[in-house]
């Protein structure tokens, strides 16, 4: 077992770890402190074991995106589905893996692990906003193995701005539909061996939604961040650095689990029934990070990442119908269920409906990680063979602890009246908690055309769950051992081949209990890269799961949440493949052109029976819900030394809402669609820019996603202009 005391007392020292990649910064920024970065730049890429994606500063620049989900659709490989319009709460999957709430993907900040809690409840609530980054790094395969615990399908990394060694600041401003609004700041500088930067972020809409009887429905968010650097001298024997990032970051949204019927969302997307107008979400962010690096020698680094995340939330919001069926089935079926639909959007009185009441729960929640990451990195040569060692070790704590209440609410002359019972027996009261320790171990071998990775992690998980209502305490154990291998042959000065294979897995959370399997798989990948007057890379991917899992959420009708399903054996595969190039002008204007496109394929190898919602009655064959056969996107753009344009298309084939296969059923697919945004880049002078952003300016609406609750719509146009100054 990992002692809890040791690990608070390895928090306050100095760590050893190290992470590969050939980034270099522009002059002027401190390009040392490079274990921030998984893979470092489009050029590191080149020659990678393995197919990975980095989207750099200027591409997030382009759209001023603040919706992580619009920025990933940039990457191959990439699942999306489309909750509230913003990208408060995410649903990414990689590579057929589960898109609920990025539950199945590593997400990292700096290369530290940033989910609430991602071993204990991996459901991710809290991402890092992606408005304050300077990079996006995807991984995928081989390359993600050695970023645990969750390596089915990839794993992201946040890249936060780097500190300046000179004085530099900067001030934006952005207004926009709805009343959007998007403040930030930066300011940097260096005094002697120390240098600092302040990072702050607001951004808030009233939202495009309209709730019956008036209220609001936007969100506001705030976020500040400080780094605090220490270097020493260049005459130092043994060259180090050492940071400390201080981050807070809250969130109060008017936001809800509850949709529409199919027809009232086509006839009012934008509408919200009456019976949400009291759900809102609240949250608190917390974050102190610790690095540290020193050069031994020319050849030996070492590092250290210490880390404790806080993240506190409540979400009051509707949670279906005290005394009435569930409403996820109501909403399906509104020609049987009039009265309940009637309930719902206050047509009608509680009296009239039964004496059925509004549920209205306010999940509470309190999430916490700490831990501590040693790795060093050594480079040796053997004969013509280049070794780049790795090895790393994490000792890891997270836990969840879940206050769930209800009250009842009567609907009366269309608003919820509390009916004053305020003992109703909890949904759920209970703490989870994980700790584990991972071992990683890796070898990169260059010699002449040839690059092999390969790489062994080990993760060793101790879960226990503690249910207060039943007085109940499980415990769960498990050591897993995750190999990856992969090879890249550079056939010629622009073009190489590569193949990996590695093992995938998902722990099991602790709620699911001692019995629950966590999730595993074999993956494969066989690809090529070519760079020259254009980069274009081709991928194939096959996945073996030997068990795949699903996890029950809150919103999920006929299940139990934080219970697991074992789906046993499914096959995922696909192809991904995407390209850029830039056309020059003799009059100094460019024209560059990129894609990215996947496609997708699954199948169920068993017939069973599930409680699970999106499996239902499973028949061998049948195909995976929430993966698109068919993604893609397409940017072109034109631009000089002042000006820049840029049209980007997003294509999203129908998705299954059910296992299935053979023609889509009414009801339980969302259909294909392409969103259009646009933007225009104004460069006054070096200090002062100007942006138009245009979203979906076509104004497609149509169904996203029928979970957690009802039908919800794809965002509306949506416009911002916004002006920056660089000082």
């Amino acid at each position: 077992m990992i002692n809890k005391k040791y690990l608070s007392l390895c928090l306050i020292a100095f760590s050893l770890s190290s992470v590969e990649n050939t980034w270099s910064q522009d002059e002027g920024e401190n390009n040392a402190l490079d274990e921030i970065f998984v893979i470092g730049s489009n050029e590191a890429l080149r020659n990678l074991a393995g197919s990975a994606t980095f989207i750099d500063s200027e591409e997030l620049k382009e759209f001023d995106d603040t919706d992580l989900t619009d920025l990933l659709t940039r990457s191959p490989g990439i699942y999306i589905r489309s909750e509230d319009g913003y990208g408060l709460r995410p649903n990414i999957g990689i590579r057929g893996a589960a898109a609920e709430r990025s539950q199945k993907i590593v997400i990292m900040e700096d290369g530290i692990l940033i989910s609430p809690a991602p071993y204990s409840a991996p459901a991710a609530y809290y991402l890092p906003n992606v408005n304050r980054m300077s990079a996006m790094e995807v991984m995928k395969g081989p390359a993600a193995i050695e970023y645990g615990p969750h390596t089915v399908g990839g794993a992201l990394n946040f890249v936060t701005q780097p500190i300046n060694l000179e004085r530099q600041g900067m001030l934006e401003a952005v207004f926009g539909s709805d009343n959007y609004q998007k403040y930030r700041a930066e300011y940097g500088d260096q005094i002697g061996q120390f240098a600092y930067s302040v990072n702050l972020l607001r951004y808030s809409a009233d939202g495009f939604k309209e709730l019956d009887e008036g209220g609001d429905t936007g969100f506001i968010r705030n976020d500040l961040n400080v780094k605090v650097e220490w270097n020493t001298p260049d005459t130092a024997k043994y060259q180090q650095k050492l940071q400390l990032k201080l981050g807070f970051a809250d969130e109060d949204s008017n936001e809800t689990y509850l949709g529409l019927t199919d027809d009232d969302l086509k006839a009012t997307p934008d509408r919200r029934y009456i019976s949400s107008k009291l759900d809102r979400f609240v949250s608190e962010h917390s974050q102190i990070h610790l690095l540290h690096s020193i050069q031994v020698q020319p050849n030996l680094r070492m590092f250290t990442k210490a880390y404790v995340n806080r993240f506190d939330r409540s979400w009051n919001k509707f949670d279906g119908l005290i005394g009435g069926p569930s409403a996820n089935i109501a909403l399906a079926r509104p020609d049987i269920f009039t009265t309940e639909i009637g309930l719902m959007r206050g047509e009608i009185n509680s009296s009239a409906a039964g004496g059925q009441l509004i549920d209205v729960t306010d999940n509470d929640r309190r999430y916490g990680s700490q831990g501590i990451e040693f790795s060093t990195k050594y480079d040796y040569s053997f004969g013509d063979w280049q070794h780049n060692f790795q090895l790393g070790v994490r000792f890891h704590h997270d836990y969840v602890e879940r206050d769930h209440h209800q009250r009842g609410y009567e609907v009366i002359n269309k608003d919820l009246v509390f009916d004053g019972i305020t003992n109703r027996t909890k949904k759920a009261l209970n703490k989870a908690s994980t700790n584990a320790g991972a071992f990683y171990l890796n070898d990169r071998i260059d010699i002449n055309q040839w690059t092999l990775n390969a790489g062994i992690r080990i993760e060793s998980i101790e879960g226990e769950y503690q249910d207060y209502m039943t007085d109940s305490i499980t415990t769960d154990q498990q050591t897993v051992v995750i190999p990856g291998l992969g090879v890249h042959w550079q056939w010629h000065d622009n073009l190489g081949l590569f193949v990996g294979v590695n093992t995938g897995f998902s722990p099991a959370a602790p709620t699911a209990g001692s019995e629950a399997e966590s999730e595993k798989s074999t993956n494969f990948e066989y690809g090529l890269r070519y760079n020259s007057s254009f980069n274009l890379e081709a991928v194939g991917f096959y996945s073996d799961y030997s068990n795949l899992i699903g996890r029950c959420r809150v919103s999920d009708p006929t299940c139990i949440a934080g219970q697991e399903f074992s789906a046993g054996d499914v096959d995922i595969a696909g192809a991904e493949l995407s390209g850029s190039r830039i056309f020059e002008m003799d009059n100094g204007w460019v024209i560059p052109i990129e894609f990215a496109y996947t496609y997708t394929e699954s199948a169920f190898q068993n017939s069973f029976l599930s409680s699970f919602s999106q499996w239902g009655n499973v028949t061998s064959g049948d195909e995976l819900p929430y993966l698109p056969k068919h993604s893609a996107r397409f940017q072109v753009g034109i631009s000089n030394q002042q000006f820049s344009f840029n049209t980007a298309l997003r294509y999203v084939s129908e998705m299954r809402e059910i296992a299935g296969q053979g023609a889509l059923e009414v009801g339980n697919f969302t259909p294909k669609h392409t969103i259009v945004d646009m933007s225009a880049n104004w460069f006054i002078n070096e200090d002062w820019k100007v942006q138009l952003v245009g979203e979906n300016i076509t104004n497609k609406r149509v169904i996203a996603a029928r979970r957690p609750i009802g039908a919800r719509p794809i965002a509306p146009s949506l416009v911002r202009l916004g002006v920056q100054y660089q000082f």
